[in-house]
């Protein structure tokens, strides 16, 4: 069996929660060869715990190495992501591919010309519940209606009671001004100057929100157009960010419709994530749990009418773990040449989706 050499760059919390665990218990398939992070400390202290030999500040060093493939785990993607094509690496990147269609452009173009795999970390493509609904959805024929709901909160904080996660190195006032200048000069060259009082809610529709358009399109594919859709901001919460939420009718053709929602209450620690389809025949859910519950596949329950009677089933195809699923996907991908489920070309109509949504939004 072919096992992988593997460089990660971004020893954050998806990295050390998701990514390495994996990669480690993978190990007929994987070696975590090299590590990159801008934190000394955690660079040094991720090293020890999963042993990982070559350990670097810059990522430009790791992927100079003898690597078969590099996971990019960090915010800012694009740089990393050629470098490491550039290089003849495969990459996994985490999602979103990038903050514009420039960058996810200078991407995939990168990849195709090196004849390297790009796979973009869309993990709930790969949960066994949502592909047991997949499977639903397209056998579900005539008039029907989606409805996209997402009401998230801020159980985050969570996170580091579950997990023991190694702290970055706190960064300086200037380093943290001069990363967010960054991100919204490229944030806002995908949706422009004119809209930069809806930067904040196009930055969630691909932080927080992507998952749910890559379902949608993964589900029932690109839509029409965009009927309808606007940005609500709600009162400010001190010390927190502005409640936020995105509405939309998008436009499938004659026989489907959707309806999204997607709200942002941060001082709400809940966490309410559905993909529902109603018709004549039967209402098919699939709720996705909060993504760092291990073990935790998405909930489908499917309700029909049967002589008369409401018949409901819930429906449980596996436990295996959403992130362990795409991990091994890439693999397949490079080891049998297998095309990305969820590849940088399909990320890139995301981005596009998202855009859509921002300039309805705006008119």
């Amino acid at each position: 069996m072919t096992k992988l050499r593997i460089g990660v760059v971004g020893c954050g919390l998806i990295a050390q929660i998701a990514h390495l665990p994996n990669l480690q218990g993978l190990s007929p398939l994987f070696e975590i060869s090299a590590i990159c992070a801008t934190s000394p400390s955690r660079l040094e202290q991720v090293g020890q715990r999963y042993n990982v030999p070559k350990r670097y500040l810059d990522y430009r060093e790791l992927v100079e190495q003898d690597l078969d493939a590099v996971f990019v785990l960090t915010r800012d993607h694009a740089d990393i992501v050629i470098a490491a094509a550039e290089r003849g690496k495969h990459v996994f990147v985490e999602k979103p591919i990038a903050f514009n269609l420039q960058e996810a452009d200078a991407m995939t173009a990168c990849a195709r010309k090196h004849g390297v795999k790009l796979i973009v970390g869309y993990m709930r493509r790969y949960d066994p519940g949502f592909q047991q609904a997949q499977r639903l959805f397209e056998a579900t024929k005539g008039d029907r209606l989606v409805r996209v709901h997402s009401s998230v909160g801020l159980p985050f904080r969570r996170v580091q009671e579950m997990y023991d996660l190694i702290p970055a190195q706190v960064k300086t006032e200037k380093e943290i001004a001069s990363s967010k200048v960054r991100e919204e000069r490229a944030l806002l060259q995908a949706i422009g100057q004119e809209r930069s009082g809806l930067l904040r809610a196009y930055s969630l529709l691909l932080q927080l929100w992507s998952h749910n358009i890559n379902l949608l399109r993964g589900a029932f594919g690109d839509p029409q157009q965009i009927n309808y859709a606007e940005v609500r901001f709600g009162q400010q919460i001190p010390s927190l960010p502005t409640p936020l939420q995105v509405l939309a009718v998008i436009d499938y053709g004659a026989e489907l419709s959707c309806l999204w929602e997607s709200r942002a209450f941060m001082a709400n620690e809940s966490w309410d994530d559905e993909l529902a389809l109603f018709s004549n025949e039967r209402t098919i859910r699939v709720r996705f749990p909060f993504p760092y519950l291990k073990d935790t596949p998405a909930a489908v329950s499917v309700e029909e009418t049967v002589d008369g009677a409401i018949v409901q089933q819930e429906v449980v195809t596996s436990y295996e773990e959403a992130f362990k699923r795409e991990v091994k996907h890439f693999y397949d991908c490079i080891v049998k040449d297998v095309e990305p489920i969820t590849s940088g070309e399909d990320a890139r109509k995301d981005l596009e989706f998202a855009i859509a949504m921002i300039n309805k939004a705006s008119q």
